[in-house]
């Protein structure tokens, strides 16, 4: 940490104000990572594991063989991860652990962007940075899963800090540092990283300092080219598979980044734009903590821009892949929330009170956006709810019902929390299945393959349940679908239930319904 905090030193006049200035370089840090730690164990491993922490499991919990043929047909892109988090899977493959290395990144991220925004923004600045970091959802939503996103954005912020560095007191040894820690940002996950890392990258060539233009371009040129070859790599993956494209509200949705409710996630991204506007005219002025103004500047909307780009050009479109503008965005609104004091007793002619106003609406705001990242910790569930889908298939099996999987990590996501006895036995046929996923080196097993061959295995089964995400289940491409077609296929519909993201439908033979007193309708577009 004494590596990244490399502010110039102040000349100490009297021991108070000297340990004043002590704690000043500290304090700010340290109190952001504290929010963040307790908001992280506050219910840690509470949730069931999502779609995309399977994925993690059973990737990087395999041998490295069997890993890498897993990642050259799907995920590609994150091999940097699956290699970092092989040998963790190696301990133990509890929840709680293969949660852990993200958790502590999002306390170590908080306390970074405490940190960058010193520089910028003073000690207060980096309490009001830090604080807003800890209570974006782009960082606490993350910060229990088992994912790449935590670590990933942490080793963004350690490249621009490196970077900042050796624009005044640059060293040899620094290069070869700030090198490998953007080649390990792009390698864990490139579509939310390459971004950032090349606009910091281009924002210090632009301004290099004491830096030389050379070092930089050689610095960043292992990462960059890592970088790009990984999106090529997941892009030809992608291509194999349906497309999702966005719809036009899901461009609208990066307030999400900063606060889970609009009213307060816009006003939040508009100060960021107040905050780069003030950095730039202090910039203009020569003030030293603006001399670096152009790298959050730059930095805070070129992930934004990225992923908007990939969405618009038929890629896949998610929001949380521009989670990388939230350490930038952080640091430009405490600029603006930082100031706001000031220009307060400005515009009230020197009164002191509106200048106490203004701090006190800063506190508002920051405490406005806690009850987000609690109630989001209460949440019995995050992104899907297996264990709601596995309980209530539990209850609700019958002799000789099947089940059927939308999803290539579905039914290990399922199989995980269903009552000992059920799958496979006779309340709860896996029907389709000829290989499981361990006899088979699959993430989620094989199946028969040809639609016809699926629907007589299914033949002999009045009830059907068919289990998938709510992007891919019988109302939106369950029609192209081989297993959903099967499934519907001279079926009614009984129920449907959403436990969040993930559905639960159940589909009856038609032949049994002698009244039609419990059909259930057709939902809209069901094959028929």
């Amino acid at each position: 940490m004494t590596l990244l905090i490399d502010d110039p030193p102040v000349q100490r006049a009297a021991t108070r104000r000297a340990r004043w200035r002590d704690a000043s370089g500290w304090l700010p840090v340290l109190l952001p990572a504290l929010l963040a730690a307790a908001l992280t164990a506050y219910r840690y491993d509470a949730k069931p594991l999502w779609r995309d922490e399977v994925y993690t499991l059973s990737t990087a919990g395999r041998g490295v063989g069997d890993m890498m043929g897993l990642l050259s047909e799907r995920d590609a892109g994150l091999v940097g991860y699956y290699l970092v988090m092989h040998p963790w899977l190696a301990v133990s493959e509890a929840s709680w652990w293969i949660r852990l290395p993200g958790a502590v990144a999002t306390v170590v991220l908080v306390a970074l962007v405490a940190v960058l925004a010193r520089r910028f923004a003073g000690p207060w600045g980096a309490l009001v940075a830090g604080t807003l970091a800890a209570l974006a959802p782009a960082v606490y939503v993350h910060g229990q899963e088992a994912r790449p996103y935590p670590m990933a954005l942490t080793a963004v912020v350690v490249t621009v800090l490196l970077l900042l560095r050796a624009t005044h007191r640059p060293r040899a040894w620094l290069w070869p540092l700030t090198g490998a820690v953007a080649l390990l940002a792009v390698a864990l996950h490139p579509l939310v990283t390459l971004p950032s890392v090349g606009a910091a990258f281009f924002a210090v060539w632009l301004r290099p300092g004491r830096a030389s233009r050379w070092a930089l371009v050689l610095t960043a040129l292992p990462a960059g080219l890592a970088g790009a070859a990984l999106v090529v790599a997941g892009s030809l993956q992608a291509a194999a598979r349906p497309p999702a494209p966005a719809t036009l509200p899901e461009y609208f949705t990066f307030w999400r980044l900063a606060s889970d409710v609009p009213w307060l996630g816009w006003p939040l991204l508009a100060l960021a734009v107040v905050g780069a506007a003030v950095l730039a005219r202090r910039a203009r002025r020569g003030e030293p903590g603006a001399r670096h103004a152009l790298v959050p500047v730059l930095w805070a909307p070129v992930p934004v821009l990225a992923i908007t780009v990939l969405g618009l050009t038929g890629g896949y479109f998610n929001a949380r892949y521009a989670s990388a503008a939230v350490p930038p965005a952080a640091v430009l609104a405490a600029v603006a929330l930082t100031a706001a004091p000031a220009a307060a007793r400005r515009a009230a002619r020197g009164r002191r009170w509106a200048g106490w106003a203004a701090v006190a609406a800063v506190v508002a705001l920051l405490g406005a956006l806690a009850p987000g990242g609690l109630a989001y910790r209460a949440q019995r569930a995050g992104f899907d709810d297996p264990q709601g889908a596995a309980r209530q298939i539990a209850a609700q099996a019958q002799p000789g019902d099947a089940v059927v999987y939308v999803g290539n990590v579905v039914r290990p996501m399922l199989e995980a929390y269903y009552p000992p006895g059920l799958a496979g036995g006779d309340r709860l046929d896996d029907a389709l299945l000829v290989a499981s996923p361990e006899d088979s080196d699959t993430l989620g097993g094989l199946e028969v393959r040809r639609v016809g061959d699926k629907v007589a295995a299914l033949a002999p089964h009045q009830r059907v349940w068919l289990v998938g995400s709510v992007a891919t289940a019988t109302e939106d491409l369950g029609r192209t679908t081989g297993n959903a077609r099967a499934a519907m296929d001279g079926r009614r519909l009984v129920s449907s239930t959403d436990h969040n993201w993930l559905r639960v439908e159940l589909w009856e033979l038609r032949q049994a319904d002698t009244t039609g007193a419990t059909a259930s309708p057709e939902p809209p577009g069901v094959a028929q």
